[in-house]
C-alpha cells in the first residue's frame, strides 16, 4: 500500500504438469463389428505417452480511491509450454502412400459382401511428438463510480492479446481483441432496499494450446485406411468396391493447418438486467434476464463438402484428403474453387454462420443468515438454441477447442443427401437418415439446452453448535438426438439423424429428452474446542440422501463406426464416449465423513 487511498499488487504464480501413460497391453485396439454386436479387443487405442506443461504466470493490479470513483487497472503475461507425445497401441504399420507409422492404431473390422471382412484403421498418425508454446498479454482498466446516493455505474475496458506457436507454424497471433464492459446498479427507492442493475460486456474466449499440437503442426492422421487382412500388410487399391467405399485411403491433417491470416479470437456477448427488494428483514427477491451469444467462433474448416471425397476419382484427387483452414467461419467462407471448377453439382454448398443464442430468466429468494437459519431459492427457465456449443461438444465429447469437427465440412450442403446417400451417408439405421443440415441448423436445440432449474440451499445451527445443511437441486433433461458415423473420419457420433433434440427410440419408450434430474444431499459439522485458537471440525456429508438412480443418458450413436451395421445399443443407457464405462445412472447414495483441525 502507497498510501491511504493507492493500494499495488503483484503476483507470481507457476503450474507444471506432467502425465506419461503406459499400455498394459502394447497392441492395436480392435473394434470388430462384423456381426453386428460390436466386440472389442487389443489394446487401450488411444494414449498419452508423454505430456508436459508449465504455465509461469505473472500480474500486477493497482486500485485508487478519489473522490466517488475506485478506480482498478492490471496487467497480466502468461507464459506456456506445452508438449506433448501422442500415441495409438500397438506396433507401428505400413500405410498405402509407402510411410511407416509412428504410431500403433485402431482397426475396425467390417463385414463386407465381396470379401467377408476387411479392416478399417480409423486412427493412426505420421507424427506422434509436438512442442507448442503460448504467450498470453491482457490488461484492464474499470471505474466503480458512485454519482450520488443512488446510482453506480461500473465502465470497464480489456485487452486481450494470445501468441500461438506449433512444431511448424509460429508465432500465430490473435490481436486487436478489445473488450468493453459496463454496469449500472440504481437504488430505486432511496432506501437501499430496491435496486435495478444492468451489465453488458464481451468476453474473449482463450485458446489452449490444444490447437497449436494439432492445426500449428501437422497431425498427418489416418481417417480411413482399409486392408484385405488383418496384420495389415495388404492394403485395399482405390476403386475397389469394398465396406462401401472406393475412397480406401484417407488422410487428415497431413500439414499445418491454413491461417486466415484475419482471424480473431471467439467472444461472448452478454445482457444482463435485473430488479432486486428487499420484501422482509434479511429476505430479498430477485429476477434476472440474461441474453448471450457468440457473434463470432474461431474454428478450423475443409472447404470441400464430405461427397466430393467419394464421388468420383476426379472430385476425390481434390479433395480426397481432409486439409483444414483456421479461420472464422461464416457463410461467407468459400468452397474449394478447384472443387467447383471441375463438379458444378456442388455450386449449392454454403458453411452457415455460427449460432449461440442463450435467453434465460431468473427468479431468487433468499434469506441471509439471521436467528440461527439462512436459505437460498432459485428458479431459471432458459433456451439455448443454434448451430454452435462453445468449446465442448457435449453431444459427442469433443474436447478440442477451436478446431472441432463441428466445421470441418459445410453443413449448408445438400448434397449429403442427394447424392451421398448412394455411398451410405445416409446411416446404418433407417430410422434416422443423416443429414449434415441438421448440424448448421441455426434454430436447434443445442446439447446443454436445460429449460427449467431449480435449486433450494438451506442450513440451520442448532443452539448446541451442531449445524445441519440440505442442498435439493432439479433440472429438465438433456436433448436427444441420434448421431451417425462421420462417412469421411469413419469415426461414431458426428451427423445427426434428425433434427437436433428430435428424440430418438429408447428401451424406456420414444423419449426426446433424458428424465428430469434431481438431487438431495445432506451435510452436518460440529466444532469443538481445543484450546485457544485450534480447535477440531467434526463433518459429514450424505450425497444423493435419497438413492435416486435416474437414467442420466442413452446412447444415442446410431452406428459405431461408417459403414458397420446399427449400433445395438442404441438407445440403451449405456456410455457412447467411453469404452467399458458404467451404466449412465445417477451415481448411487455416497457417505463422506471427515475432521479439520484449525490452528
Amino acid at each position: 500500500m502507497l498510501s491511504n487511498n493507492w493500494l499495488i499488487e503483484a503476483t507470481y504464480a507457476r503450474a507444471w504438469n506432467h502425465i506419461a501413460e503406459t499400455p498394459q497391453s502394447n497392441v492395436w485396439q480392435v473394434l470388430d463389428n462384423s456381426s453386428g454386436v460390436r466386440v472389442q479387443s487389443g489394446g487401450i487405442g488411444f494414449y498419452e505417452q508423454g505430456n508436459l506443461s508449465v504455465n509461469n504466470q505473472y500480474s500486477a493490479k493497482t486500485t485508487y480511491i478519489t473522490g466517488g470513483h475506485q478506480i482498478k487497472g492490471g496487467y497480466e503475461f502468461d507464459d506456456v509450454t506445452y508438449d506433448l507425445v501422442r500415441q495409438y497401441s500397438g506396433p507401428t504399420f505400413l500405410a498405402a502412400d509407402g510411410r511407416q507409422t509412428a504410431t500403433g492404431a485402431v482397426v475396425n473390422i467390417i463385414s463386407d459382401p465381396s470379401f467377408g471382412k476387411i479392416y478399417r484403421v480409423s486412427r493412426g498418425n505420421f507424427n506422434s511428438a509436438r512442442s507448442t508454446l503460448q504467450n498470453y498479454h491482457t490488461f484492464f482498466v474499470q471505474d466503480n463510480w458512485k454519482v450520488g446516493n443512488r446510482l453506480t455505474v461500473n465502465p470497464g475496458l480489456r485487452y486481450e492479446q494470445e501468441t500461438l506457436s506449433g512444431s511448424i507454424i509460429t508465432d500465430y497471433k490473435l490481436s486487436n481483441n478489445w473488450a468493453p464492459r459496463i454496469g449500472a446498479t440504481y437504488d430505486l427507492t432511496g432506501d437501499t432496499k430496491t435496486k435495478v442493475f444492468g451489465n453488458y460486456g464481451i468476453f474473449y474466449s482463450r485458446i489452449p494450446n490444444d490447437l497449436a499440437t494439432r492445426a500449428l503442426s501437422a497431425d498427418d492422421g489416418i481417417s480411413r485406411a482399409d486392408y484385405f487382412d488383418a496384420n495389415l500388410t495388404q492394403p485395399i487399391p482405390n476403386g475397389v468396391v469394398a465396406g462401401g467405399q472406393t475412397n480406401h485411403f484417407v488422410l487428415a491433417g497431413q500439414f499445418a493447418d491454413t491461417i486466415d491470416p484475419s482471424t480473431k479470437l471467439s467472444y461472448v456477448r452478454e445482457f444482463v438486467l435485473g430488479f432486486e427488494r428487499e420484501i422482509m428483514a434479511n429476505t430479498t427477491f430477485g429476477v434476472r434476464w440474461i441474453n448471450r451469444r457468440i457473434p463470432r467462433v474461431l474454428e478450423d474448416v475443409a472447404n470441400c463438402p464430405a461427397v466430393a471425397n467419394t464421388l468420383n476419382d476426379a472430385t476425390a484427387a481434390v479433395c480426397g484428403s481432409v486439409d483444414y483452414i483456421l479461420t472464422n467461419p461464416t457463410s461467407a467462407t468459400p468452397i474449394n474453387p478447384a472443387l467447383l471448377a471441375i463438379a458444378p453439382e456442388f455450386s449449392s454448398v454454403r458453411f452457415d454462420d455460427p449460432v449461440h443464442k442463450y435467453d434465460a430468466l431468473e427468479f431468487t429468494l433468499n434469506r441471509r443468515f439471521a436467528n440461527r437459519w439462512q436459505v437460498m431459492t432459485s428458479y431459471r427457465w432458459s433456451r439455448l438454441r443454434g448451430n454452435f456449443e462453445g468449446f465442448y461438444r457435449d453431444d459427442n465429447g469433443q474436447s478440442d477447442p477451436g478446431i472441432s469437427s463441428l466445421y470441418d465440412f459445410p453443413t449448408n450442403d445438400p448434397t449429403y443427401k442427394s447424392l451421398g446417400y448412394a455411398f451410405g451417408y445416409a446411416g446404418a439405421d433407417p430410422r434416422y437418415p443423416a443429414d449434415i443440415r441438421y448440424l448448421g441448423d441455426p434454430n436447434g436445440i443445442l446439447p446443454l439446452d436445460r429449460p427449467h432449474q431449480g435449486k433450494i440451499s438451506g442450513n440451520y445451527t442448532l443452539p448446541m453448535g451442531l449445524n445441519l445443511g440440505l442442498n435439493w437441486s432439479i433440472m429438465s433433461g438433456k436433448p436427444l438426438t441420434p448421431l451417425a458415423s462421420h462417412p469421411v473420419y469413419t469415426n461414431d457420433g458426428e451427423i445427426p439423424g434428425g433434427p437436433r433434440g428430435s428424440g430418438i427410440q429408447t428401451i424406456d419408450g420414444f423419449k426426446t429428452r433424458t428424465p428430469v434430474q434431481s438431487l438431495t444431499d445432506f451435510q452436518a459439522s460440529y466444532t469443538l474446542n481445543v484450546s485457544g485458537a485450534r480447535r477440531v471440525t467434526l463433518l459429514a456429508d450424505i450425497f444423493n440422501l435419497f438413492d435416486q438412480k435416474t437414467t442420466l443418458d442413452y446412447d444415442n450413436y446410431t452406428d459405431l463406426v461408417f459403414g458397420a451395421p446399427p449400433n445395438p445399443d442404441f438407445g440403451t443407457p449405456t456410455s457412447n464416449l467411453f469404452s467399458g464405462a458404467p451404466p449412465q445412472f445417477q451415481t448411487p447414495r455416497q457417505i463422506r465423513i471427515g475432521a479439520r483441525f484449525e490452528f
